[in-house]
């Protein structure tokens, strides 16, 4: 009967996600298809994800599971803190952060930030007289689930609000995020639709959210020590994404990344589309990572970016 019931919840999740990546993106088509607000939303979290290029749909485990996949949660035993940070161009700035608590033996909560500080803007008035300073920012927050329905099975929910200002023009929307982990053994497959809700409304205009499927698949060939893994995305109002990403562990400590990304619609241009590089270590009460994204698609700089993750409880 306990079998049933799960295999039930499963298939409805199952159909859940296809019928919001599905019938949500024909939904969705329109005449602004390609054109998306609230695009920081698609800036990952975390630096250890960073390095696997991105595709860590089926790899996260930790707070960050938050923003990547909110089944993940549920293989929290003890409550994290993951903090991270990294200049993006420019002025800009990333701010990250994302804290799992577990609620019982079949349940984690999370919350998660994202704060963009775009520096300071000069503004000027149409006779070009300068105004003062131009404040602008965006950010993100987000209260996650992660249910576990057996030692195989997770799922997962996200309800976050989503804001953009630019001096005294603001746009606010909600969004959901759903996810679906199972792991084979040494096979892991997940799924998810991100930003999944409403336009963002600036002034008289109004845009639609970055809403994405993603499927990945994690591959454990040798235990921990190494960890592959392949990704598709496919963005409802854009391309689609392929991502590959591995990492070697040493000691149960040490851990070396390496990713890529791919646009096959880019006709084999893929070395110009990401290459990313990591390094990570682990420490009783905590990790430390860090990212090295060179020459970074969507800003033609090279990223570095920075996480610490804390327990808070452990053996």
């Amino acid at each position: 009967m306990q079998r049933n019931t799960l295999k039930r919840i499963i298939v409805i999740w199952i159909l859940l996600i296809a019928v919001v990546a599905f019938f949500g993106d024909v939904s969705l088509a329109g005449s602004n298809v390609g054109t998306t607000a609230a695009d920081f939303l698609l800036i990952g979290h975390g630096a250890r994800a960073a390095g696997f290029g991105g595709a860590y749909t089926a790899v996260c485990n930790g707070a960050s599971a938050a923003y990547w996949n909110p089944a993940g949660l549920a293989d929290m035993e003890n409550g994290r803190v993951s903090l991270g940070h990294f200049s993006w161009f420019q002025d800009i700035t990333v701010e990250q952060a994302s804290v799992g608590l577990p609620v019982n033996d079949a349940i984690v909560a999370a919350v998660s930030v994202t704060y963009i500080n775009y520096g300071t803007i000069d503004g000027y008035d149409a006779s070009g007289n300068a105004t003062g300073d131009i404040v602008a920012y965006d950010w993100a927050g987000g209260l996650s689930f992660g249910f576990a329905l057996s030692d195989e099975a997770s799922v997962g929910i996200t309800a976050k609000y989503i804001n953009q200002r630019l001096d005294d023009i603001s746009a606010s929307s909600f969004a959901a995020d759903f996810g679906l982990r199972y792991r084979l053994e040494s096979v892991v497959f997940a799924a998810t639709v991100t930003n999944f809700g409403g336009e963002m409304q600036f002034d008289q205009v109004a845009e639609k959210l970055p809403t994405a499927a993603k499927f990945g698949v994690q591959l454990m060939p040798f235990s921990d020590a190494l960890v592959a893994s392949f990704e598709l995305e496919k963005r409802f109002q854009g391309d689609l994404f392929m991502r590959q990403g591995m990492e070697f562990g040493f000691s149960e400590q040490y851990y070396l990344r390496a990713g890529c990304d791919y646009l096959p619609a880019q006709n084999g241009r893929w070395l110009a589309t990401g290459l990313s590089f990591g390094a990570g270590v682990q420490f009783d009460f905590g990790s430390f990572d860090y990212a090295f994204t060179p020459n970074d698609k969507s800003t033609s700089e090279d990223l570095h970016r920075f996480t610490l993750t804390f327990l808070l409880s452990h053996e």
